[in-house]
């Protein structure tokens, strides 16, 4: 029932609000800051109420961690969930760098625009490049973005290595990186086969900020598994396995 309410909602914001994205399209010609601000708000609502509907109980740490300036969102990636969980508890309303395939489908692509998203061909060297330009081009004029060093949804307890290009926007916008653990975001949909949404408590942790200009230039070669390893010890910790002498170390 929840997946057929969660559809249907999708369905009929995407096919209802196509006036709605004419009018932001016409806004954008002279004001896109107007654009991605209404964007945000009405996407922030429709997220929420796909929440409600799928029985998304969300336990959120770690808020006070989150600078006022734009920043670079850097989380694990477990579901199609974690964009909604991001972009409403965040508070900064985040844009998403979404594979190139996102982009071919009708009115879903519309407002991932209207959201500050961008569009990675991972398969087209120059397109990366390009992204990582406007990517931190949105974060200089105050977009928050975020990326999934993953590349894809993985559902497996051990993370996929994070590439290590992936920051090289945070790098290139000199915005600080946070760091972000979700846990058990999966269990709304991913964990079963099939599309069957179900009631689950979810966790997401935002992490300290990290400022790459103040990494070694070891941790500035492999910044991708610097931040990989914060989140892995994150969830180790919350998830309670966070190995004996590390839970001693923090007892100290």
């Amino acid at each position: 029932m929840r997946s057929v309410l969660v559809l249907g909602f999708l369905f009929l914001f995407l096919v209802l609000m196509i006036p709605v994205h004419l009018i932001l399209l016409l806004i954008g010609k002279w004001n896109q800051e107007l654009r991605y601000r209404i964007g945000n708000a009405i996407v922030y609502w429709a997220f929420r109420w796909e929440l409600f509907q799928s029985g998304a109980q969300i336990e959120v740490k770690g808020i006070e961690n989150i600078p006022e300036d734009a920043v670079l969102f850097v989380p694990n990636h477990r579901s199609y969930f974690d964009i909604l969980v991001l972009h409403t508890t965040s508070t900064k309303r985040p844009g998403f760098v979404a594979k190139a395939e996102m982009d071919k489908f009708p009115l879903l692509n519309w407002w991932m625009r209207n959201i500050c998203c961008l569009f990675l061909d991972r398969n087209d060297m120059r397109s990366g490049m390009q992204m990582i330009k406007d990517g931190a081009k949105m974060i200089q004029n105050g977009h928050s973005m975020v990326i999934c060093p993953e590349g894809t949804r993985n559902q497996k307890k051990e993370m996929l290595p994070f590439k290590e290009g992936s920051l090289k926007m945070a790098e290139k916008a000199g915005c600080p990186v946070i760091p972000v653990t979700l846990i058990d975001t999966d269990q709304l949909l991913e964990a079963r086969p099939g599309f069957d949404i179900r009631k689950a408590k979810v966790k997401v942790i935002y992490g300290e900020p990290i400022y790459l200009s103040d990494l070694t230039k070891e941790q500035k070669k492999k910044a991708g598994s610097y931040v990989q390893t914060i989140i892995e010890e994150t969830m180790k910790k919350e998830t309670g396995e966070l190995a004996p002498d590390k839970k001693q170390e923090e007892s100290i």
